[in-house]
């Protein structure tokens, strides 16, 4: 299942009004294959499908694939002095792009 650190869970917080929610999920696309996608949504936007996980007062919805290829993922939210964002440690992931929002996956991944 996929979890979010402290960090992440606060960043969110802010953003989100008591009736949004977060989807997580993975999209084609990028220069290894598949991409990660955050987005803010409300409730009317919840598909049949979708798994919907809390993490304090975040509500956190992942469609059934993108659920399978995130397994063990930590996501977290990163600030250096070039960057801020927020960080997917998949675990399922076989490769990585320089950019760190790309990812492949050899095995695991459902067709």
């Amino acid at each position: 299942m996929i979890s979010f650190t402290d960090n992440a869970i606060d960043k969110l917080s802010g953003a989100l009004d008591h009736t949004d929610y977060v989807r997580v999920a993975v999209v084609s696309g990028g220069c290894s294959g598949f991409q990660y996608s955050l987005m803010i949504e409300g409730l009317d936007d919840k598909r049949e499908n979708d798994t919907i996980i809390e993490f304090g007062s975040i509500k956190v919805c992942i469609d059934p694939m993108s659920d399978k290829m995130l397994a063990d993922t930590v996501v977290d939210y990163v600030e250096t002095l070039q960057s801020s964002g927020f960080e997917f440690n998949n675990t399922k992931a076989s490769s990585t792009c320089g950019c760190g929002t790309s990812f492949s996956q050899d095995r695991g991944c459902p067709k």
